[in-house]
């Protein structure tokens, strides 16, 4: 797994040092992009990822608790789960621009609740369609056991289906986070007083060309460090612990 990060490493740099030679009014040099960050400052640097971070996390946060809810609901009602099946579908149709644009209509472009809802709309298909089939598959496995033990549906949805999904929840969990990340840039690009998407755009409108690859290049490591050293180690953890 680390050779392949280094081989990836190696083949970026190259790529990066290739495409600067042959696009220098273009692509900006390595050492042109690092140097823009003292430039720019660190407190901005700083400040900007952690608005990115809090618009990222709050909104994988209300996605993941209206899945948590959505799924206890479903277990009262089989007309609502019918209801998730076509709201899934319906939140996967719409565009994230089209999200962007109505939540910024409706609180404006410095508010921070238009990019944390757009992350949440985002979020929420991958996570509610990972807790839905787990959840079903459980139910299933165990239908003998709740059979004998006749448990109540929040007893159920306590003691069965959270333990029992949560190997599948934190894999999606995984992978909604890395499109909260993604999606909140584009949210923040469009309307935000901050955030790596805001201070992206804005260098590209002033031509400042090093900002612009600095700024992506930071949203990269962003998402790596988080997938790699966090959410990768903590999905390990919730296998070994369930197995």
């Amino acid at each position: 797994m680390r050779r392949g990060w280094l081989y990836l490493l190696i083949f970026a740099l190259a790529s990066w040092v290739a495409l600067a030679r042959l696009y220098p009014t273009l692509i900006p040099g390595i050492g042109e992009t690092l140097r823009f960050y003292p430039e720019a400052g660190w407190g901005l640097v700083l400040n900007s990822t952690l608005r990115t971070l809090y618009h990222s996390l709050a909104g994988f946060l209300v996605a993941f608790l209206l899945v948590g809810a959505s799924i206890l609901l479903a277990l009262y009602s089989a007309e609502f789960k019918d209801f998730l099946s076509a709201l899934n579908v319906f939140v996967q149709s719409v565009s994230v621009l089209v999200w962007t644009i109505v939540f910024i209509m409706i609180f404006g472009v410095t508010s921070s609740i238009a990019p944390i809802l757009v992350t949440a709309m985002a979020s929420f298909p991958a996570m509610l369609s990972a807790g839905i089939s787990s959840s079903e598959n459980l139910l299933e496995r165990y239908r003998p056991l709740i059979a004998l033990l006749r448990p109540s549906r929040l007893q159920l949805y306590l003691h069965f289906i959270v333990p029992g999904t949560l190997p599948e929840m934190v894999s999606a969990s995984r992978v909604a986070l890395g499109i909260a990340l993604r999606i909140s840039v584009v949210a923040e690009a469009f309307g935000s007083a901050g955030g790596i998407g805001y201070q992206l755009v804005y260098s590209y409108d002033l031509g400042v060309k090093a900002g612009v690859f600095a700024w992506a290049l930071l949203l990269i490591v962003l998402m790596i460090t988080l997938d790699q050293l966090v959410l990768g180690r903590l999905e390990e953890w919730v296998r070994r612990w369930y197995w």
